[in-house]
């Protein structure tokens, strides 16, 4: 059986591809990460929207924006993977999820990079308890109640302590974002 050798435009096609691909790695696997805190979910879902881009590349329009559109395509992934979790883990809202794709769509490169390692930072400042709690609710497969149940609280206590964690992230990473601009 002869195998045909693919022509110069699939070769082409490829080879852009993963050019794209690689140029917006972080990008990409930074926002798939933001949305399920867990490294081991965050690379599968890397993968499957990879998959995805790949079997849609010829819809994608060149001269356009590669990340933006790689965006949406993960974002309609990770709410798909959402759904099918949903019922035992903390996740955001989809009107959360909704402004976070807008503004990372519209955010450049740079500036998503820029967050991503503030967040980094910020969270090794968090209080080992506060740390613990994240991971805990977010990396774990364990719902919330249950994790509710063992820390000796209710339900309403540990979202409203995840509240006050994430409100802590976020004023640090501002903080951290003004720091590096003004300096």
């Amino acid at each position: 059986m002869a195998i045909d050798k693919p022509n110069s435009s699939d070769a082409d096609d490829r080879q852009l591809f993963v050019e794209l691909l690689n140029e917006n790695h972080s990008r990409l696997f930074g926002f798939i990460y933001t949305h399920v805190l867990n490294l081991a979910d965050a690379e599968d879902l890397f993968q499957q929207v990879a998959m995805v881009l790949w079997t849609k590349f010829d819809q994608f329009e060149r001269g356009t924006e590669f990340g933006s559109w790689a965006m949406r395509v993960a974002d309609f992934t990770i709410k798909n993977f959402m759904r099918g979790r949903r019922r035992s883990k903390v996740y955001f809202s989809d009107e959360v999820v909704q402004r976070i794709v807008d503004h990372q769509t519209v955010a450049p490169e740079g500036q998503v990079a820029q967050r991503a390692d503030a967040l980094r930072g910020c969270l090794k400042k968090l209080q080992a308890t506060d740390f613990k709690l994240l991971e805990k609710c977010y990396g774990a497969e364990s719902r919330i109640k249950d994790i509710a149940r063992a820390e000796g609280r209710t339900a309403g206590a540990l979202y409203t302590a995840l509240s006050r964690i994430r409100r802590v992230l976020l004023a640090c990473i501002e903080r951290t974002l003004k720091a590096e601009a003004s300096s």
